[in-house]
This record gives structure tokens, sequence and C-alpha cells, in this order.
């Protein structure tokens, strides 16, 4: 469809479990995949990328770009329809990153961002100086058919996996609380980064920005508020030019299951949480006199989670393949966003 005609940009998020080519090592404890799985984990995210029907989806822990790209090529359209991009996720890349499917034809201009921006460095107890995003974050800038330039920022902030220092007793419960601070304090570094990148982005400025990915955190959780800076308490202009929203506070339209209280896209240790989050500027929340659009559905695909469960408890299905390596262990979040007027 030519780009004047959009009338409606979908948005996708999906955190992909070590997407990696058959034989390749990615974190440590976590076998290399066999060509069996490799085929099964591929053709399921193609059919999920056809389901998501997104324009663009955000995908986190992508170790090799040639992975991505098996997964397009099994797709209705056969890759046609797509495009894509993991920079870093060489054959080589033994860390998790970030990449992004577009949807022709549409044209992002791309960037990673490794560095933590000026100011934002954190020391980190008994381990130094933390300056770099722990997965470089991946900016995505497209023209829409108004003319506006949308920013689409791509984030997998640090995990919740304890940090533990050489020599450090992983059975001592204080060495433990160490190790949770100090994923903590790199995660809230990180947080307050993206934040410094929104303030830039989008102080007296007009043009929309989404951010969207694996937070590793709460809505409510202090990392998340940092980088959305959000408050339904009264905010004067300066600061609401700055504020990002959680899609699920301004959707006009949840789907059902999908509300604040009650959507998840995790479950840790059968508790279900919701740490995969799409916010959006302003220019997206039909409040705003300064929008252009607004966030129409939001969708949170999770129906894989449970079955991903139980076959974790059962190991492998009568067939052999063991589902759990298979799905991802997030659900797909999927924004749709009504461009122009109300």
């Amino acid at each position: 469809m030519p780009l004047d005609r959009v009338s409606t940009l979908r948005v996708a998020t999906i955190n992909c479990l070590n997407l990696a080519l058959a034989g390749r090592r990615t974190y440590e404890g976590f076998a290399p995949y066999t060509p069996d799985e490799y085929i099964a984990k591929t053709q399921w995210l193609a059919t999920l990328l056809d389901r998501l029907a997104a324009e663009f989806v955000l995908v986190q822990e992508v170790f090799h770009e040639q992975a991505l790209s098996d997964v397009v090529r099994q797709t209705a359209s056969r890759g046609r329809a797509f495009g894509l991009a993991a920079p870093f996720a060489d054959e080589n890349n033994t860390k998790p990153r970030l990449g992004l499917i577009w949807r022709h034809p549409w044209q992002p201009r791309i960037e990673s961002i490794v560095d933590l921006p000026p100011g934002c460095a954190v020391q980190v107890p008994e381990r130094g100086e933390h300056a770099q995003f722990s997965r470089p974050l991946l900016r995505a800038i497209v023209g829409l058919p108004n003319g506006a330039a949308l920013t689409l920022l791509n984030v997998h902030l640090k995990s919740r996996r304890p940090e533990y220092v050489e020599g450090e007793n992983r059975d001592d419960p204080y060495a433990e609380a160490r190790a949770q601070l100090r994923s903590l304090i790199i995660r809230g570094a990180e947080a307050a980064a993206v934040r410094r990148l929104v303030v830039e982005w989008t102080r007296d400025s007009r043009a929309p920005l989404i951010v969207a990915g694996d937070f590793n955190d709460a809505p409510g959780a202090v990392t998340t508020r940092i980088v959305a800076d959000t408050s339904w308490a009264p905010a004067d202009r300066a600061q609401r030019d700055c504020m990002l929203f959680d899609a699920l506070d301004v959707v006009r339209r949840p789907a059902p299951g999908c509300g604040r209280d009650v959507g998840y896209t995790v479950l840790h240790g059968g508790e279900p949480e919701r740490i995969d989050h799409v916010l959006v500027s302003e220019e997206f929340v039909a409040q705003s006199k300064r929008a252009i659009g607004h966030v129409a559905s939001v969708e949170i695909l999770a129906d894989h989670l449970v079955e991903r469960g139980r076959a974790a408890l059962l190991a492998a299905d009568p067939n052999g393949t063991d589902l759990s390596r298979i799905f991802p262990d997030h659900a797909a979040v999927c924004v749709a966003i009504v461009l122009g007027g109300q």
C-alpha cells in the first residue's frame, strides 16, 4: 500500500528468546539449537509475524541477523513484504542484540546507540563503571504520511538476573542481595539514560516518539517510571511535552484480557507480570491538543506462554521437541495507532 494511503500504523514488540542459528552457543546453560529445533522456532516466529500484521516489529534477543532473515523468509509473503536489520548480530556474535522488521514500502533510517549519554554512567559496587547499554538500543526514524518524522526506539534493559562478581559465593544470601543490587543499579542507570534521550528528542518538538521493548520491570516500577516520567497529576506544558504514556493507559478500545491490571507478558515462577511495554509520546494521545493520531487498540498475544509452561514441566512434547525452547518466554504486544484526525 502506498504510504500516503496508510491510515493505521501497527507497531509490535517481541522478545524472541535466544534467536540464534542452529549449533551456536548463546547463554551459559542454554544448549545450542538442533537443526529441527531451529526450523520449529523460526517457523513459529514467522507465523507470529503474519498474525501481528504490523508495519514495524521491534525484536529483542537476536543473536544472528541470519536467523531473523530465516524467520522473515517463512512468512506468507516468503519475505518479499519485509525489510529487516539487527546491528551487531553477525555470525560470530555471542550476545543478545536488538532487531527491527518493517513492512515495505516503509524505509526506516536505523542507528544503534551503544554508549550511555554523557553524564549517565554510574559506579556499580565491586564492579566499576557502567557506561554502555547492556544491549545497544536500536533507533529507527521513519517519515509518516503527514510529513512528521516518527522515532521508534527499541529497548532491552538490564535483566533482573543477579550480577555476581568473580569469586562471589553464590550460596551466600547476602552475596545474592549485593548481586541483585548491582543488577538494579545497572537497569536504573540504563532507564535514566533512555530518559535523557527521550527528553532530548521530545522537548520543544512535535515529532512523535514510541519507546517499546523488554523493560524487565512492571509498569509501576521505578525504572519504568523513570523512562516515561508519566504522572496523572496535573502537569505543565513543558513537563507533558517530554512525557511518555503507556499505550494501555491511553488506548480507546482495550482488547479483551488486555487491561492494565490483567494483561501480562511473562510468567515468572507461574506469576503473571507485564514487563514488555509500548510507550507513546503525546502526539498519539487522543486527549492531547498536539495529537496527530491516537492509540486505537492494544493486543497482548500470550497464549503460547501457558503452553510453554506446560512444556517446561513435561520437558518435551510427544514428538520430542521441547516447546519451552521453541516458544518465546515473553508475549508479543501490538499497538494499532490511527493516524490523522480523531
